[in-house]
């Protein structure tokens, strides 16, 4: 069983970076990063803080907004690494205004450096994505 301790931390790690996402804070958002994480959004796997950044801030220029909402998550700590998945129902609009919902599945794998836990790895997985009535196809998660 997992300490209270590390289970807090590893929710508040996920905590810092939505509250970063939903504010479009760029350095809140990666301070939750290890500096050689690996963030693999859909496929597209980039390396490094640098990169990560990068990419996030990419992707975040397309959005007027964007807002995650993290809902179920499960831990297995080891020490200082972690392993554990969360998913999400986010909600966004782009630059042209279209609107869309996303129900989505982080896996990751986590390290405790200087006793903050951050993530090492982030795996980002679509279930759905479409109109906000959840007309759209469903995609299970494996």
């Amino acid at each position: 069983m997992n300490s209270i301790e590390d289970e807090i931390g590893l929710r508040n790690l996920m905590a810092r970076y939505v509250d970063a996402v939903n504010r479009c804070d760029a350095d809140a958002w990666i301070s939750t990063w290890a500096q050689d994480g690996e963030w693999d959004l859909l496929g597209n796997a980039v390396t490094g803080r640098d990169n990560i950044l990068a990419q996030w801030r990419l992707l975040m220029a397309s959005f007027e907004f964007a807002l995650l909402l993290p809902s179920s998550c499960l831990f297995e700590v080891a020490g200082a690494t972690a392993t554990g998945h969360w998913y999400l129902h986010e909600y966004n609009r782009d630059l042209q205004g279209t609107r869309s919902t996303m129900l989505s599945r982080y896996d990751d794998s986590y390290v405790k450096v200087n006793g903050e836990w951050l993530f090492q790895t982030r795996r980002y997985s679509l279930l759905y994505h479409g109109a906000p009535d959840l007309s759209g196809a469903y995609f299970r998660p494996a």
